[in-house]
């Protein structure tokens, strides 16, 4: 089911973008957990809003994937079973999109969950997205070199965060800490990390 109309209902101001940009430490971390290799496949979403320097929300979605094959049920837990009556991506983008559009997104890793989240505005037919990424291993690389590598989990030990791996609301909330504590130590460094995607 797709619920998104025409593509220029859901493309992004670059001036909004812009105004992201210039008011850091704004932005919208995400995570995403998938069923299987397939980029389309994500089976739940995280996300932490962050204004100001500070976390205003946290939301997490199970999501049904276009099909029921599930071999990453190892990794995160999550099993056919536990998403066959949630909505898809596309039934759920009225509720996502909001947070997306018009925002810098961050994640760790970021070009994975932005392969995810590309797979999924094609497969759903969403329309042109482009917009601003901040990569959180880029800053937590920046910040913290002496660290012996800058896997979500090292990195949220070092700074003592809670993190219950592969569970997409704990990634996202340990992605958006990473982010704040390392413009804290070291002012400027989010900004530098900007990076521009878009995708057709």
């Amino acid at each position: 089911m797709n619920n998104a109309t025409n593509s220029n209902a859901f493309r992004p101001s670059l001036h909004g973008l812009e105004r992201e940009a210039s008011l850091f430490p704004d932005f919208t971390a995400i995570d995403f957990e998938t069923a299987n290799q397939s980029m389309d496949s994500a089976c739940q979403l995280g996300l932490v809003v962050v204004r100001a320097g500070e976390i205003i929300e946290r939301r997490s979605w199970m999501i049904r994937p276009p099909t029921d094959r599930f071999v990453f049920t190892y990794i995160h837990g999550i099993t056919w079973r536990d998403v066959a009556r949630e909505a898809d991506f596309g039934q759920l983008w009225p509720q996502i999109g909001p947070y997306l559009l018009d925002n810098v997104i961050a994640a760790h890793n970021a070009r994975f969950d932005l392969g995810v989240f590309f797979a999924l505005v094609k497969h759903y037919r969403l329309g042109f997205w482009q917009g601003a990424s901040i990569d959180s291993v880029t800053v937590a690389r920046r910040t913290w070199p002496f660290l012996a590598n800058h896997q979500l989990q090292t990195v949220a030990s070092h700074l003592a965060i809670p993190l219950d791996h592969h569970d997409a609301a704990s990634d996202a909330n340990a992605c958006a800490e990473i982010i704040r504590r390392a413009e804290r130590e070291q002012a400027g460094v989010v900004k530098k990390a900007l990076r521009w995607y878009g995708e057709k």
